[in-house]
């Protein structure tokens, strides 16, 4: 059964008020009250580094940027601001785009601090008439987020089952996948001194015990830290390796989710004591982590199956290190005597069975704690853990080719145990650590006792097992099929495999796949890349033979057309032993990745055809319920460059809605993967609405999304932001698998979707592929070649290289390039002509896009995310870019682009406004609206700065090096290329912080 929220209402309350989100008085207030603390410390800290006369420049830069501060009018603003960056030599320069990013990144801890605050006190009361108040909105049309008492007492109030309740928990399937890119920009150096500085902001804004001399100590430690951070380099000294992504990525593990995590399930449990105190919590581990750092090799040569096993070897061993850690504090703790406590019979076997295996362990301990039976079986616990610990270094300094017979004994310095069989004395699977914690919850709770730290412990391994995070495999589609061609033409197959059509390839890879006779000949040899496809799998195959399946087991195939794309992995992985054809068995789940619009609108019947094969459905891994699991990853990021934001959503939409039919048609359990990047274009904005709009009937309780490396540290730099996100992640899908949105099926409204998306989808691609001089435009009046040089990723940011076409850019860079220049292009662009169309063939349809954004969380979360990106853009800044940085003799080519876009940006934005009500773009978010105002303001100056120095910059790349002084903008000196370029790249850092993303 699906609750709705509709129809059992008076027909006086029926008619849906429009979304209105309850303006965060509190979080403006404090922005504006702590704005004042970050603004002082930041004057401070400027007029203790930089020269007077640089200070006093760069802090009226900065007052010019708020023109209610700068008493100067509007329109001389802009050139009074170019004036000052005329008069500054490269170094002032330099220190300004240093002294703008650091302030944008002090607002950013500051919000980060404002969210936490505002989450701790939405968890301390929820106001009884707030939870029954009649005229709120409809559960279906909530785009608050809520925490999980604040849902349970809404669905209670709503007499929702407790059986539906606990039925959809018990299946609660959450899974979040980091990734590399887009790259986060800011070192890891200078993350750790924001940390410090986060913490003593904190500390001096809750401190109101503390005296004046405390408060005036706090300060002084904060100007030191930020005059340290202000001395060190924003910019990375060399370009990362792919390990050096891992131990970025695995960074918020370490500091905030590995102790966060347990307390998800303990808040989810007191939500339910509340209102549904008979419904049973879910499981500990219905979320979980993914992570494609040192696994996605789309792309990304530095990836190797070398890679990827360091990186299995890598995780475990910050798992087992913490675990050591936490068993050895546990067993200071549980200090119990037999003298004074009883023990479990199972425990005491448990130490007898210990005390044959491990008889140094019994002779060194026993007689210390011969009447402390818990210390005793941590200490056995202990010995297994540092074991598998030491198991774990070999195999990662042996590498995944190293044979397992030569670590079947551990040297005497691992655990004083020379000659004894490691196989049965280390942990071999993570269950068998479960099982001895459990057992010593067990024995204490049949006492009486319980032991909250213990509790925590068994729920982290629940979280993270021994890996920590699952390693997503991922490869292009043509990977696969250039190796088996290579293969087929080894063999002499009659037809070489590139040869064949679909049809021919599908019947001879299935003949394959259900054969017991190898298909690689182990003598071969092959081209490197054909290797190398090759034994990506083959590691996988031993991954999961030493780490277990949950380590690796799942195949995305990026760029997925066709049945054959996902039948070339499977065959592949049979060669290497992970699809057993006569058991019908396959320990890897293999998941196409539907990128462009044509793809996506393909999925359905690629899927039914696979559906069709009995031998393929036997092969998908079953989930919770048995049934047979498939997943299907649909991509954001180049359906959007490929037709723009209107038409990319819309095709997800709609594939979402078609998979889901036909996995319920074939009894199959579907879970999307969401490739969701940070910005909107790429699939980014607030989760909670996102997840809300999803189509009906298309979750239930599963979701699996990427999160983005740009975004970490917004997310999960502090425990409560954190928990928070999880949190309100957990009660959208929750939301969503409840509450029945039966207008995703109003065929009137699909009808209209479609135009609106093949018209902006046209008006879009006009512009962005048909317009010849567009490729000449991004590349000329975007910081795109610049971005290109920043040392912030070990994955080229072209596919191709040296092809300098629109096809062979990232779509990361693409979104990167016109986020920095304002223009935001690829997040709103063809929206406002489609509704222009449309409102132009019959003007009264704005009463029913009105109504659409009302009623529809679809079209409301597509508007809202137009509306925050335009409310983002500054058009007449952009506009500096072109005439700045356009080649005189492009002028007039784009100029008319400048035109088009400049044209589009106002039709939107009036029809965003028309369809919400608004008078200003994000009017029903005051903190939203404050927070984007302040940042448009401020990086004003650093947008002219940018623009000044890539001029520089390209005047030195195409004659050789010339004076300021020739420029008539500066002291005579000569700068080199790498001195400009270094000043153009701190810009580019802090425009990235201004604007909370990168691509």
């Amino acid at each position: 059964m699906i609750l709705t929220t509709s129809d059992d209402r008076p027909a006086s309350m029926r008619q849906f008020v429009p979304p209105v989100v309850e303006p965060s008085q509190r979080a403006t207030r404090l922005l504006g009250e702590r704005l004042e603390l970050v603004e002082d410390l930041w004057e401070t800290v400027l007029r203790s580094e930089c020269p007077p006369s640089h200070a006093e420049r760069l802090l009226r830069l900065k007052q010019l940027s708020d023109p209610s501060e700068s008493g100067t009018a509007v329109a001389d603003t802009a050139d009074a601001i170019v004036q000052l960056i005329r008069e500054m030599d490269l170094a002032e320069a330099i220190a300004a785009a240093r002294a703008f990013s650091l302030y944008f990144q002090l607002v950013n801890i500051l919000e980060q601090h404002i969210e936490e605050d505002s989450y701790l006190d939405s968890l301390k009361t929820l106001p009884e008439a707030a939870s029954s108040d009649p005229f709120l909105p409809p559960l279906a049309s909530q785009t608050e987020p809520a925490t999980f008492r604040q849902l349970f007492e809404r669905l209670r109030n709503l007499n929702v089952p407790p059986a539906q309740i606990e039925n959809l928990l018990r299946n609660l399937d959450l899974r979040l996948v980091f990734t590399a890119h887009p790259t986060e920009i800011v070192r890891h150096t200078v993350r750790h001194k924001q940390r410090r500085v986060a913490t003593l902001i904190q500390t001096l804004e809750q401190g109101s015990g503390l005296n004046r001399v405390e408060r005036q100590s706090l300060r002084l430690q904060l100007e030191e830290e930020i005059r340290l951070w202000w001395r060190t380099d924003e910019l990375h000294q060399f370009k990362p390796t792919v390990l050096d992504e891992v131990d970025y990525a695995l960074h918020y593990f370490q500091q905030v989710l590995f102790e966060a995590m347990p307390l998800l399930r303990q808040r989810i449990r007191s939500a339910l004591l509340d209102t549904y105190p008979d419904v049973e919590a879910p499981r500990d581990s219905f979320c979980t982590f993914g992570s494609w750092v040192g696994a996605d090799r789309d792309g990304n040569p530095s990836v190797t199956p070398e890679i990827t096993w360091r990186t299995a070897c890598f995780q475990r061993q910050l798992m087992l290190e913490r675990y050591i850690k936490a068993v050895g504090e546990l067993r200071d703790q549980l200090s119990i005597s037999m003298q004074w406590s009883q023990v479990s019979p199972a425990l005491l076997e448990s130490l007898e069975m210990d005390r044959l295996r491990f008889p140094e362990i019994y002779e060194e301990r026993a007689a210390r704690y011969r009447l402390e039976p818990y210390r005793l079986k941590l200490s056995y616990v202990l010995e297994r853990l540092r074991l598998t610990h030491g198991r774990n270094q070999l195999l990662a300094d042996g590498g995944w080719e190293s044979p397992c017979d030569g670590l079947a004994t551990l040297p005497a310095s691992i655990g004083n145990l020379s000659g004894s069989p490691v196989q049965e004395l280390h942990y071999g699977a993570v269950d068998e650590f479960r099982t001895d914690l459990e057992l010593v919850l067990q024995s204490l709770e049949s006492t009486g006792l319980s032991c909250e730290s213990l509790q925590h412990l068994i729920s982290q391994v629940q979280i993270f097992a021994f890996c920590l995070a699952s390693l997503d495999i991922r490869q292009e589609s043509t990977r696969h099929s250039d190796a088996l061609d290579e293969l087929s033409r080894y063999l002499q197959l009659p037809v070489p495999y590139g040869e064949m059509d679909e049809e021919q390839r599908v019947a001879w890879l299935l003949g394959e796949l259900q054969t017991r006779r190898p298909l690689l000949p182990p003598a071969a040899s092959w081209t490197p890349t054909t290797a190398e496809t090759f034994a990506v799998l083959r590691m996988v195959q031993r991954l999961q033979q030493e780490f277990g399946t949950r380590i690796c087991s799942t195949y995305v195939i990026s760029m997925s057309h066709t049945v054959s794309d996902l039948l070339e992995v499977l065959l592949l992985a049979k060669e290497a032993g992970l699809v057993d054809p006569v058991a019908q068995r396959s320990s890897l789940l293999v998941v196409p990745l539907f990128e462009t619009v044509e793809d996506l609108q393909r999925a359905p019947e690629v899927m039914a055809q696979l559906f069709s094969q009995p031998f393929y459905r036997h092969l998908l891994a079953s989930g919770e319920t048995g049934q047979p699991l498939q997943e299907v990853m649909l991509g954001y990021s180049d359906s959007n460059k490929d037709s723009g934001f209107l038409s990319s959503n819309w095709e997800i939409h709609k594939a979402q809605i078609a998979l889901q039919q036909l996995a319920t048609e074939h009894d199959v359990a579907l879970r999307i993967f969401h490739g969701r990047g940070g910005s909107v274009s790429r699939g980014g904005g607030p989760a909670y609405q996102a997840i809300l709009a999803q189509p009906n009937g298309t979750l239930s309780g599963r979701i699996k999304i990427t999160e983005q490396g740009e975004v970490l540290a917004s997310k999960y730099s502090l425990p409560e932001l954190a928990l928070y996100n999880l949190e309100t992640l957990t009660t959208a899908v929750l939301q969503n698998s409840l509450v029945s949105t039966p207008v995703d099926n109003t065929p009137s409204w699909n009808e209209l979707m479609g135009r609106l998306a093949a018209r902006s989808r046209d008006f879009y691609r006009t512009l962005v592929h048909d317009n010849p001089d567009l490729v000449a435009f991004f590349q000329q009046c975007t910081p795109i070649e610049e971005i290109s040089k920043l040392q912030i990723s070990s994955r080229p940011a072209r596919r191709k290289s040296g092809a300098k076409d629109l096809s062979s850019l990232r779509a990361i860079p693409w979104v990167f390039g016109w986020t920095q220049s304002r223009f935001l292009l690829p997040s709103w662009f063809g929206v406002g002509a489609a509704l222009r169309d449309e409102l132009d063939q019959d003007p009264e349809q704005l009463e029913l896009l009105r109504l659409l954004y009302q009623r529809w969380p679809f079209f409301r979360m597509l508007i809202s995310k137009v509306e925050m990106t335009l409310s983002k853009v500054d058009i007449d800044l952009a506009h500096h870019y072109v005439q700045a940085l356009g080649r005189p003799e492009r002028r007039e080519a784009f100029e008319q682009i400048f035109a088009t876009i400049a044209a589009e940006f106002d039709l939107t934005r009036d029809l965003v406004l028309a369809i919400t009500g608004h008078q200003r773009l994000l009017d029903s978010d005051p903190a939203l609206q404050l927070s984007v105002d302040l940042r448009n303001r401020t990086i004003v100056p650093l947008g002219f700065l940018q623009v000044a120095l890539l001029r520089r910059l390209r005047d030195q790349n195409r004659q050789p090096p010339m004076s300021e002084a020739a420029t008539g903008s500066g002291d005579g000196r000569t700068y080199s290329r790498s001195e400009l370029l270094r000043g153009a790249l701190l810009t580019i850092n802090g425009i990235a912080a201004g604007m909370r993303n990168t691509g």
